[in-house]
């Protein structure tokens, strides 16, 4: 009940925002600057996207191949495809990630150890890009009326930084584990205490996790250099590229407000930095559309591939949260 209650909430916040937002600009003028998008420009932006997808598997396979699994980097790749395809059909992202340890699963042989690398691999992400944010609020910093998403930036950063030390430290892991082996529902303490010993493998793997996070940063790149691409195919010239660095992250962390996947949300984000730019609301909105739609299409990849493993005989990952484990 309370999960039907939570994405009932999303699907609120995201419609409501959405309508707002086409509200306050001239729909016509959005359709119009989107129509204006050529052809090469797309396909660029697409290719720029795919590279990003690309640096987002190699960087789960510096940890896969750390712990041991041998599984080919075009499989990785495969399965992040397939992840982008539900993360965008789904009302979160978990179902993307269930289904990437799924298949990895399914491939190494080893349940926990593919939740295991899943799950450090997205907080390493996740890391990368809020450090990222914290840089571009120092130049920022003005442009917000509350400081009150700086803060849930640095806590957030500070969170999953101390969840990451705990993990690593031998004395409190050992304490950790003490308290998830209290919980014997359905085995449930020793199941997460799998998946952690996944993670605690780590603890001396300081170049592993180093290049991990060396790669969430140049995805991150990438997704700037996208957006990059088609402002200059909306021919927004206001928006320079330096400008973006600070905007693609800080929207990405705003995007993390309860929605359906950051839609109303992160367009909101965009409208509240960009307006500074004087542009106008339309030119701001096809922007953040534009950058909602190219990673729909290419996920669509990853559906071909969804459909070609499931040809193949291999079950459909189970979606369910409490089928994670």
């Amino acid at each position: 009940m309370k999960k039907v209650i939570l994405n009932i909430l999303r699907v609120i916040i995201s419609v409501g925002l959405l309508i707002y937002l086409l509200y306050i600009a001239d729909i016509r003028k959005i359709v119009q600057a989107l129509e204006s998008l050529d052809a090469s420009s797309i396909f660029l932006a697409m290719f720029v996207f795919v590279l990003s997808v690309l640096l987002m598997a190699a960087r789960w396979q510096f940890l896969t191949r750390s712990y041991g699994m041998k599984v080919k980097y075009s499989k990785l790749a495969i399965f992040y495809f397939i992840g982008f395809f539900f993360n965008n059909f789904l009302p979160t992202s978990i179902g993307g990630d269930l289904s990437r340890a799924y298949y990895l699963s399914q491939t190494s042989g080893n349940k926990s150890a593919s939740i295991g690398t899943v799950f450090l691999e997205r907080l390493i992400g996740l890391l990368a890009t809020l450090s990222f944010a914290i840089v571009s609020f120092y130049w920022l910093t003005d442009y917000f009326r509350t400081r009150k998403i700086v803060y849930i930036t640095i806590f957030l950063s500070l969170i999953i930084a101390m969840f990451i030390a705990v993990v690593m430290s031998r004395r409190l892991y050992r304490r950790f584990n003490g308290i998830l082996s209290l919980f014997t529902f359905y085995d449930l303490g020793d199941k997460i205490t799998k998946v952690f010993d996944t993670l605690h493998y780590y603890r001396d793997k300081k170049g592993i996790l180093l290049g991990t996070y060396i790669f969430s940063l140049l995805a991150q790149f990438m997704l700037i250099v996208m957006n990059y691409v088609l402002a200059r195919a909306l021919n927004l010239t206001e928006i320079s590229f330096g400008y973006l660095c600070l905007v693609v992250p800080i929207t990405f962390v705003i995007g993390l407000l309860p929605s359906i996947n950051g839609l109303g949300v992160r367009d909101s984000g965009y409208m509240l930095l960009l307006l500074r730019r004087g542009l106008h609301p339309a030119q701001i909105l096809s922007l953040s559309f534009s950058v909602t739609i190219i990673p729909i299409i290419v996920s669509f990849i990853g559906g071909a591939f969804f459909l070609f493993y499931r040809h193949k005989g291999l079950k459909t990952p189970e979606l369910e949260e409490g089928n994670a484990i």
